[in-house]
Order: C-alpha cells, then sequence, then structure tokens
C-alpha cells in the first residue's frame, strides 16, 4: 500500500471513529433528557433548568453551604444522615465530600453517572458500578449501599450490586397515602416512573434477599413537595412527613426521608418538625443512618431464642442475641421483671424467663408452609416453631405459597388479635420505628448537572 492509500486509510478509521464517538454521546445525551422528561414531565423539566442556577454555582461553594446547614441540624439533633452522591460529582470535588465524612456522614452510591440503571444491559452496570467504587476508593471512602438515580433498578442490578460486594440497596420506592386523594398530574407520574409501591400493602421495613438488604424510600420526598405537588409553606410539608412519621411509628417501622441537599432551605422546617417529634416520642424512634440500618437489621436476625416446654405446662425461653436486642410480651404472664411498652406489650430486662399462658405465646406454621414465609417472620422478629397442631400456638399459619403481597395482611393478623406473644423488637434498645435521613447528591456544582446530560 502507498503512502497516500495509507493516509486516506488511516483518515477513514479515524472518521468512522469519530461517528462512533459522536453517536455515543448523541445516545446517552438523548437517553438521560428523555429520562428526566419522562420522570418529570416536560413543564417541570423545563421549570426545573430555570431554578437550577440557583441552587448550584459554578463551583461547589453554594452547594457546600447548603451541606454545612443540613449538617448542622442533623448534629444539633444529635443525629446522621446518608448522602448516595454520582461518583462524577464526587470525583471532581472530593474535598467537600471528605470532610463531612470526617463529620459522620455517610456516602452511598449513587451510580457513576446519573443514568437509569434499569435501562442498562447487566454488563454495563457492572461497569458503571466498578467505575463508582474506583472513585471512593480515591476518594478514600469505603461505601456499603447504593441508590439507583431515579430510584430506577431491576433484578440485574440487584445482581451487580451483590457481585461487586455491596451491603444494601436503597432504591425501592414506596408511597404512603397521606394526600387526602388531592395528588398532583405531576405526582402521579413520578410514582408510576418510580414504579413505587403501596405502603398501604407493603410494610415499610429493610428486607435480606440473598446478600443484599433491600431498604425502602418514603414518598412524597423532597422534590414531590416542591416541585410535584408545589407545596408553598413550612406547615403544608411539615403535616405531610408527620403523617407518615405518626405512621410509621404506629406500626413500628421505617419512615427514609428523600432531601436532595440544594433543597433543604426550602425544606429545613419540615425536617425539623420530624426531628422535634421524634424526640418527642416514648417509646423511642431510632435515627440512624442506611448503613446502621443494614448492620442492625443483619446482627439482629442472628438472634438465637429456645423455647422448652416444662413439666408443670408452662414454656421456658432463653434469648442469645447482639447488643440492644429487645424482647416484647403481651397477654402472658412472666417470671421476669417488665416495663410497659407500647400495644399492649411489656418490654422484658431478662434474657431467660419462663411463660405461662393458654397457648404457646410463638408463631406456628405448618411442615408445608413456604421457607419464604418463616424467614419474613423471623426478620420481623417473630419466634417460629414448625408444627402440625394448630391449636397449640396463638398463631398458625399454613401457607404453601407465600409473596411479597401477603406481607401487610400477615402482619396485620398477628398485630391485630390480641393473643399471647413473645417477640423480638424490630430496632435496637426498645425503639418502637426507625428513621433514617437521606439526600441524593446528584451534582455539586451547575457543570456538574449539565454535564450528566453529556453521561459525564
Amino acid at each position: 500500500m502507498g503512502e497516500a492509500e495509507g493516509n486516506l486509510s488511516f483518515c477513514v478509521s479515524r472518521v468512522v471513529k469519530i461517528t462512533q464517538l459522536y453517536e455515543e454521546c448523541e445516545s446517552i445525551v438523548m437517553n438521560s433528557i428523555s429520562v428526566a422528561i419522562k420522570g418529570k414531565g416536560l413543564f417541570n423539566f423545563l421549570r426545573r433548568t430555570v431554578t437550577i442556577a440557583k441552587r448550584y454555582g459554578g463551583n461547589a461553594e453554594l452547594m457546600d453551604c447548603a451541606l454545612a446547614q443540613f449538617v448542622s441540624v442533623l448534629h444539633h439533633f444529635g443525629c446522621s444522615a446518608t448522602f448516595p452522591i454520582t461518583s462524577v460529582a464526587l470525583a471532581r470535588n472530593p474535598k467537600v465530600i471528605t470532610k463531612y465524612q470526617e463529620q459522620g456522614i455517610e456516602f452511598a452510591i449513587h451510580g457513576y453517572r446519573h443514568l437509569d440503571h434499569s435501562q442498562l444491559p447487566l454488563s454495563e452496570q457492572a461497569a458503571e458500578l466498578t467505575l463508582a467504587k474506583q472513585v471512593f476508593a480515591k476518594a478514600g471512602i469505603q461505601p456499603r449501599g447504593f441508590r439507583g438515580p431515579y430510584l430506577r433498578w431491576n433484578s440485574d442490578t440487584l445482581a451487580v450490586l451483590q457481585q461487586q460486594g455491596l451491603s444494601y440497596d436503597a432504591s425501592p420506592g414506596l408511597a404512603w397515602d397521606v394526600l387526602d386523594g388531592n395528588q398532583s398530574a405531576g405526582y402521579r407520574q413520578a410514582l408510576n416512573f418510580y414504579r413505587a409501591l403501596s405502603a398501604n400493602d407493603y410494610p415499610s421495613l429493610p428486607s435480606l434477599r440473598g446478600n443484599l438488604v433491600s431498604i425502602p424510600y418514603s414518598l412524597p420526598d423532597d422534590e414531590a413537595l416542591v416541585e410535584r405537588l408545589t407545596l408553598r409553606t413550612s406547615p403544608q410539608m411539615s403535616a405531610l412527613w408527620l403523617a407518615i412519621l405518626q405512621r410509621t411509628y404506629e406500626l413500628g417501622e421505617l419512615f427514609v426521608i428523600g432531601l436532595h441537599p440544594e433543597r433543604f432551605p426550602l425544606c429545613r422546617a419540615p425536617l425539623e418538625a420530624v426531628l422535634e417529634e421524634t424526640r418527642r416520642l416514648m417509646p423511642a424512634v431510632w435515627i440512624a443512618r442506611l448503613d446502621e440500618i443494614d448492620a442492625w437489621w443483619r446482627t439482629r436476625i442472628t438472634t438465637l431464642v429456645s423455647a422448652t416446654d416444662t413439666s408443670d405446662g408452662k414454656l421456658h425461653m432463653s434469648v442469645s442475641g447482639p447488643s440492644g436486642v429487645t424482647v416484647l410480651i403481651r397477654h402472658a404472664e412472666v417470671d421476669a421483671y417488665t416495663r410497659p411498652w407500647a400495644d399492649a406489650y411489656h418490654l422484658l430486662e431478662s434474657r431467660a424467663f419462663t411463660v405461662s399462658a393458654r397457648t404457646k405465646p410463638l408463631v406456628g406454621l405448618s411442615p408445608t408452609s413456604s421457607p419464604r414465609l418463616a424467614d419474613f417472620l423471623r426478620q420481623q422478629g417473630y419466634i417460629v416453631e414448625i408444627g402440625t397442631d394448630r391449636q397449640l400456638y396463638s398463631y398458625y399459619f399454613d401457607e404453601a405459597q407465600f409473596t411479597p403481597e401477603q406481607e401487610r395482611s400477615i402482619l396485620s393478623q398477628i398485630e391485630g388479635a390480641p393473643l399471647p406473644l413473645v417477640r423480638l423488637g424490630r430496632w435496637p434498645n426498645g425503639a418502637r420505628s426507625a428513621v433514617a435521613i437521606t439526600g441524593d447528591i446528584d451534582a455539586l456544582t451547575l457543570w456538574d448537572y449539565g454535564l450528566r446530560f453529556l453521561g459525564r
């Protein structure tokens, strides 16, 4: 081949590569924009672009200030938070983030780039997560968890998270019915886009599946309050979050607050209202980071409980578990000191005790019941025994099939019937419910935000 032909061949190959890169960038840009429009709606997308400049600056100063105010409020109430962050934003501003890590804030992975993971094949999700972990490692941060951008994920996402050794996924959206039917079209669109489930049908609780703890995200979040429902006053916003807090408290469940730091000035009062109320409630509310919730859920289910029939028809029980594990009892006599707790339960101070009740204060399961049901009940703190005589037990289930759609119903059957029961509390040190404060950091500067749509 002559020199001229060689140069021509080289030029052609470069043009082909440039064209491929252009097409790839164009695809990423269009994907990012279309996902944003699908999630927010065209009007909200355009309105959001107008407000971005007010919340971000050319450098990280505005976001740093918002984070400082956010963390100051948390410290005032003696608690911390989890901030999932897009790794490209972390890579551009590592000093801003590590400063807050040193102050006790947890940072989780929010994708390498702010992309819809549910639309990526497994190989691309794995590559994105590998890059994200490399950025975290370079910044000296060891991430334990993940939240998908746009709360979007699929089964491949869960597989990749486990392959990469992450401990929890905080992506699933759970919507609370606190709007009295006053949902806006924008909020309904968001719930559909997030594929959010209803808290009327599904409990707001962690769930260990395989090696991954799934932690639900509560809706409405700050974006819903400000952008979707267009609430204008702090009392309006506070009322919705306080309603979720009250409901999770009554059910003994988890309220995961979502407050993006750039909206902190707008939602500071609702957050403070929730934190003030949590400090007032007794039994207490446990306020914890997502990594602490993940660790506790894994540790508590390792608790060992033995139950032995005595010669006089009673039941001797002993509990061996982690520090902070709580033993609750209701509608039964016990030979140990107790103190009133909630919902007719008393809290037992002893870890070895004898119970007298007309039926075994446990949950009986038939030998043919689904192992998934047994696993679910044990994760909730119920003490399960396999048996064939339903008359022996306060509660007895014979369910060959068990799906997540049955979880709320099963819990209602147990907690709604005033029968003898001994169980473990879900949360540490006698807490009745739990709250986690989280805030996704999609960008730290105006440039970060703009580069999102270039896939960078």
